[in-house]
């Protein structure tokens, strides 16, 4: 089977890659890809990687990439302009690959136009959506949705669209390339974005920040600052800045997960009462103790007080969180109970023979 995969990296991870990897402009594009997957950012790839490891043939797309993407053209002998260069780069890409299944991210803006332009050049084209969907957004085209939000399946089948529910996995690749014997010095970490799409979260942080010793990590978090200026922000947010250690992707942000005692998890309403998002997996999978939400799924997933801990408000979680900080030695064994528990049944393996599977049926 031939798949091209189509992501987005985030911008602010690339320019610090770019910053730390002056040497990645004088790469081949194969070079040049394959010192920015070694970071182990995001989850595509993973997928791209272990597709392969399962004999079929793969090929990725980062979208966002501006060098990688015009290394690629420079090597095929496509011309472009400053203008159009992602579109046409792009289409160049998947027209001289036509792959069995194009499967794009949600990346919007290539839904609609863009994709009935590929069309002819695949037989089928799927799509991973679980984040909030724009107004109108143009689902022509796409014959097949995987999603780790349970109601968004339902919306997808209702809309005549075949889809199919996966939670995300651990790339047990990491263990590799970080020290999980390394002793564990944070002892209470966030990490994730501060945006306009995580209220629950914002106010859970607001919270923490006041009654606990909690750390965080993530993007976006200086960026209003910048727009609006310092003088803005409420006392309540100084604080939250006052915790905040800066951003960290890939490699670093699972050293800072598995450094840690305990980590917090939240998720949105978008889930409407369940739970699986990717830092369930990835800081399970370091065999970090996880205080997360708890949710009607949970208990399928990991065994609450064995392999992870939930909370159902902000003050419980506190209230765990203290009894695991005055009890470390417990904190640590739910992280290595997880660890097993991730690693055994949640690994890339399995999740990329589930995808094989619902392509499979749908080149059928």
């Amino acid at each position: 089977m031939k798949i091209c995969f189509f992501t987005s990296y985030y911008p602010p991870f690339l320019d610090s890659f770019y910053k730390h990897h002056p040497e990645f402009f004088e790469m081949s594009f194969s070079g040049m890809q394959n010192l920015l997957l070694s970071k182990m950012f995001a989850d595509t790839g993973a997928a791209y990687h272990y597709t392969l490891k399962k004999g079929n043939d793969a090929f990725l797309i980062i979208e966002t990439c501006e060098p990688l993407q015009k290394q690629w053209a420079k090597e095929n002998n496509i011309e472009y302009n400053n203008e159009n260069w992602k579109m046409k780069i792009a289409f160049e890409q998947i027209k001289k690959y036509s792959p069995d299944i194009f499967y794009i991210e949600s990346v919007f803006e290539y839904f609609g136009e863009f994709i009935k332009s590929v069309s002819p050049y695949c037989k089928k084209i799927a799509s991973f959506i679980s984040t909030p969907l724009p107004v109108g957004l143009n689902l022509n085209g796409i014959h097949f949705i995987l999603s780790s939000t349970p109601d968004f399946v339902k919306k997808f089948s209702e809309l005549g669209i075949k889809s199919g529910y996966i939670h995300p996995a651990f790339d047990q690749r990491v263990l590799s390339q970080i020290n999980i014997e390394k002793n564990k010095s944070i002892p209470f970490s966030f990490v994730g974005g501060w945006s306009e799409v995580h209220p629950i979260r914002k106010n859970a942080l607001k919270e923490l920040v006041a009654k606990t010793p909690i750390q965080i990590w993530g993007y976006g978090y200086k960026e209003q600052i910048n727009i609006k200026g310092l003088k803005y922000f409420t006392n309540e947010y100084s604080k939250i800045l006052k915790r905040y250690k800066g951003e960290c992707w890939g490699l670093e942000m699972y050293n800072i997960l598995q450094q840690s005692f305990v980590t917090f998890n939240i998720h949105e309403s978008l889930l409407k009462g369940n739970v699986g998002n990717m830092r369930m997996f990835e800081a399970s999978g370091v065999g970090t103790m996880i205080l997360n939400d708890a949710g009607s799924n949970l208990a399928a997933m990991f065994e609450p007080g064995k392999e992870i801990e939930t909370y159902t408000n902000i003050n419980e979680a506190i209230e765990k969180l203290n009894f695991y900080l005055n009890n470390k030695e417990k904190a640590i064994e739910i992280g290595k109970n997880a660890m097993k528990r991730t690693c055994k049944d949640y690994n890339y393996d399995i999740y990329i023979d589930e995808v094989l599977k619902h392509f499979n049926s749908l080149l059928k």
